[in-house]
């Protein structure tokens, strides 16, 4: 009389949104993973990586072997000449691994002038009937936004900025999911308005800034504009609880805005383990991939198991029937009369 998990495997289908498959694939993994996965992070002077997963090691009550903690013990609390070459790095190629060449970025898109050029490119490209990368225009027009309001509240939306300029960043190095790309472009495509565009493209090449806000907040409509800022804030928070890391092993890992978001909550529910939670499982905090067949099982012997306790009340309710049918009819019926012959 029991359904054979059918709950379960809705349950674990609808908590998947919610990060909640992270926690079931780290209780798969072995103590020696993460031994090794320390190691290997050591050798590779990652120290971020490394406390990370020790700490996520302590929150499962998982050993770490003496000479590993040891190793992070004396780990530098900065690596002076790391920073100093990330720095360069951004500055050169645009690219960064470390807190220092991400803050590179950001104070590069504090001035403007990258949204700006942004703008005038693609929104000229869309005035001009060329081909358009929507993504870049909704990302430099929502930078532009971000810009304004972070000095204007003395740096209170800064993570939101820093997510909005790493997306930017990473579209730019052709290391931002191209799904993910061109799904936010496709409702922004869909929203231009070009009597704004036209009036802010403009005054942007004129770099008039304070004058560009109104036409500004037009140029999308509220809803496209939502999904760009959300994307950024997911990508803040991210980066608030892991660095430039965890950031960017987030956006390998997923492919749509859900998985963004997805991402994002687990940051807030891992903090300083998630580096090591997103490096341990990758797509797996995601992706149910091998439990589908598992739970196509489940469900399928759920309904199977329905079916038959269809056929189970019918045949029960039909023998019922019939039983009380026979016993009102002798209860009922006639007396036979015997006549005399």
């Amino acid at each position: 009389m029991l359904s054979p998990n059918v709950y379960l495997a809705l349950k674990v289908l609808t908590a998947a949104s919610g990060g909640v498959l992270a926690e079931y694939r780290l209780k798969a993994i072995p103590p020696e993973r993460y031994t090794a996965e320390i190691t290997a992070a050591l050798d590779a002077n990652d120290g971020d990586l490394a406390r990370s997963l020790v700490a996520l090691a302590g929150d499962r009550h998982i050993a770490v072997p003496q000479e590993l903690t040891a190793r992070i013990a004396a780990l530098p609390a900065v690596d002076l000449g790391n920073v100093l070459w990330q720095g360069w790095s951004c500055v050169v190629n645009g690219d960064f691994d470390s807190e220092a060449g991400f803050a590179c970025v950001v104070a590069t898109d504090m001035t403007g002038v990258g949204d700006v050029r942004d703008l005038v490119g693609e929104g000229g490209n869309y005035l001009e009937g060329k081909p358009v990368n929507y993504f870049t225009l909704g990302i430099a027009t929502v930078g532009l936004g971000l810009t304004a309001s972070t000095i204007a509240s003395v740096g209170s939306t800064l993570p939101v900025r820093a997510g909005a300029s790493f997306v930017k960043a990473m579209s730019k190095l052709g290391r931002f999911p191209p799904k993910l790309a061109g799904e936010i472009g496709v409702a922004l495509g869909r929203s231009v308005d070009t009597a704004a565009l036209a009036e802010t493209v403009n005054l942007a090449r004129e770099f008039r800034l304070g004058d560009m806000q109104r036409p500004l907040a037009r140029i999308f409509n509220p809803r496209s504009v939502a999904v760009v800022s959300d994307l950024a804030t997911d990508f803040g928070t991210i980066g608030r609880v892991g660095g430039v890391r965890a950031m960017k092993l987030s956006a390998e890992a997923a492919d749509d805005v859900q998985d963004v978001k997805v991402m994002a909550r687990l940051a807030d529910r891992y903090q300083n383990r998630y580096l090591a939670v997103i490096k341990l499982l990758g797509h797996g905090a995601l992706r149910l991939a091998d439990l589908m067949l598992t739970l196509g099982g489940w469900v399928i012997g759920g309904v199977l198991w329905l079916i038959g306790f269809g056929l189970f009340v019918t045949r029960t309710t039909t023998r019922g029937a019939r039983l009380i049918s026979r016993g009102v009819w002798l209860l009922v019926r006639p007396p036979r009369i015997a006549f005399a012959g």
